[in-house]
């Protein structure tokens, strides 16, 4: 089963399920090299990597899954619009080939899909929120070993994503593609300080009303849906919403300097305290939808997905919520990991699924490159590099106890926007001026952004007050005053950090780079961990990749496979 993600012009994917197994995934920018992908649903390279990792081609594929229904608001099931099927899966990648139909998987449907089916639960309560999809923007559903039952849903008029990515162009944060910096602003405000009443939670969920702003709840705006104009009225309403509470829309000022474009990375205290205001009402909506579907399903276990599930601080808010014993949160949450749920949703229709699945425990699973392609890239660009072997984890954690930064590139590349070990660049946590030097001088982003913890899962009592695995960086944790002392680098200024945990395995790189680092430090097991990119492109995949973005940047050292690189040897 293919399953294709990222239907509405940006981050498009592509999953291969095979007897009910993932085999592999990965997200189209990785290999066109635009962040999110943005402007196109071409799944085409994806695709044909999953296939590649299979060593099959398309038409040997049983079933092709898309995450949306190109007939809507009318019902469909399948999708035989052969102009459509050529722009997701473009003919000249595939012999030519051209499938006669798609199946149409709800988008939150495979949303949900994508939380439930491999979270290894036998049932469990399903919170789907989004921006929207096929007119819909939260989902309540409760999945079973039948399936998934959608409980209830919030029309696109009511969207939570929608005003929370308001909130951070208005602040001049970017575009929807920039509503993660807001959370990281919001850890700077004080919540208290503007009631954004128009946005009310309440019993059950939440209730929008824009009245005030031009548009009312109960208006009927289906046809203004699939040609935006009801998002274009909405944006407005929203600007005269912040601009009416006196923070009339801010553009960052930009300057030239050392042969790049610079923009003001700051941020007045009216910019944080809206911020800190619309995450915590985000919050309150989150907590009122979980709880109401906790109630409706008589689960005690929450899964999550749908691109609010990025948010790791409302993550943390529902790990904590009473009633919650066990949360997953698809690492893919967004709109790509849409190609994980559509096809595991089909290899269940199929029965090439039996639910509960297994459990979803690693995100990686997209390319690995082997040291002879490595090493053939390396001389090709006429690096000077050493090959270690099984020692590099130990020579590099040498370096990140000199303070030095290292890209880290080994094995499968990971699911989702998160770095987990895969591609990653790395630092002691010990030191804050390490945190800065990443922002501001490698991925020249905002000094505000928070960096986020790797720790061996033996230390995580310690240091986030917990010993409940976090494989996957996507829920917020109150820091311990262990973490305060001794990772500092990795602590928000809210006194929170978003930790992966990395169980102790011999056989894992990862692992023993940070068991050699607590070795020879005589500190915790756990470092600074960041995506390998810079600011402006996706997360690296190739060794082309690694290698560009670490020679376009003050990166130290690059250990890629069993080589090491560095910019200039130590003294």
């Amino acid at each position: 089963m293919l399953g294709l993600g990222g239907p509405y012009y940006h981050d498009a994917s592509a999953c291969l399920v095979i007897d009910g197994r993932i085999v592999a995934f990965a997200e189209e920018e990785r290999f066109s090299r635009r962040k999110h992908h943005k402007d196109s649903r071409s799944c085409a390279v994806a695709a044909a990597y999953c296939l590649s990792e299979a060593g099959i081609t398309l038409d040997q594929v049983d079933e092709i899954a898309i995450a949306f229904n190109p007939a809507w608001p009318e019902p469909s099931d399948t999708c035989t619009d052969t102009e459509l099927i050529a722009e997701l899966l473009d003919p000249s990648l595939f012999g030519h080939y051209r499938p006669r139909q798609v199946t149409v998987i709800e988008h939150h449907l495979a949303h949900a899909a994508s939380a439930f089916h491999p979270s290894g639960f036998d049932e469990a309560a399903v919170l789907v929120v989004d921006g929207s999809g096929d007119g819909i923007s939260a989902t309540l559903a409760h999945g079973t070993t039948s399936g998934l039952k959608v409980l209830r849903q919030f029309p696109f008029s009511q969207s939570l994503g929608w005003f929370y990515e308001t909130v951070a162009e208005h602040l001049g944060l970017g575009d929807w593609t920039s509503s993660g910096k807001l959370m990281g602003l919001a850890g700077y405000g004080n919540p208290n300080r503007y009631q954004l009443d128009f946005l009310m939670p309440q019993a059950g969920g939440y209730h929008l009303d824009l009245s005030r702003y031009g548009i009312h709840p109960d208006e009927p705006v289906d046809d203004q849906y699939t040609d935006l104009r009801y998002y274009r009225r909405l944006k407005a309403a929203y600007t005269a919403a912040y601009t009416g509470l006196g923070i009339p829309p801010h553009r960052r000022a930009r300057t030239y300097s050392d042969g790049r474009i610079v923009p003001d990375t700051g941020f007045a205290p009216e910019h944080a305290d809206l911020a800190a205001s619309a995450q915590h009402l985000l919050e309150q909506c989150l907590t009122e939808l979980a709880r109401d579907a906790l109630t409706l399903t008589g689960s005690r276990r929450l899964c999550v997905a749908g691109g609010v599930g990025l948010n790791c601080s409302a993550n943390g808010r529902l790990a904590a919520l009473h009633g919650v014993d066990e949360l997953f949160v698809q690492p893919a949450a967004g709109d790509a990991g849409c190609a994980i749920g559509t096809a595991l949703e089909v290899a269940v229709r199929r029965g090439d699924l039996a639910l509960p699945g297994e459990a979803m425990t690693t995100a990686a699973l997209g390319p690995a490159f082997d040291p002879a392609t490595i090493r053939a890239t390396l001389t090709d660009y006429g690096l000077a590099f050493r090959d270690h072997s099984d020692d590099l984890p130990t020579v590099v954690a040498g370096h990140l106890a000199l303070g030095r930064t290292v890209g880290w590139f080994q094995g499968r590349m990971e699911a989702g926007p998160r770095a987990l070990g895969r591609r990653s660049i790395l630092a002691d946590a010990h030191h804050t001026r390490n945190r800065d030097h990443i922002n501001n001088r490698i991925k020249h982003r905002e000094p505000w952004r928070p960096l986020a913890p790797v720790l061996l899962q033996k230390a995580a009592s310690d240091l986030i007050g917990t010993s409940v695995p976090h494989p996957f960086m996507i829920v917020a944790r109150q820091s311990t005053e262990a973490a305060h002392q001794l990772i500092p680098a990795a602590v928000h200024t809210d006194g929170t950090l978003r930790p992966q945990t990395v169980a102790c395995d011999d056989a894992d790189p990862y692992a023993r780079l940070l068991a050699s680092f607590a070795e020879q430090t005589g500190r915790p097991p756990a470092l600074l961990n960041t995506s390998f990119n810079h600011e402006a492109e996706p997360i690296v995949c190739t060794p082309r990749d690694a290698v560009a973005t670490f020679a376009a940047s003050p990166l130290d050292a690059l250990a890629i496979g069993p080589f090491l690189v560095l910019k200039e040897q130590p003294n």
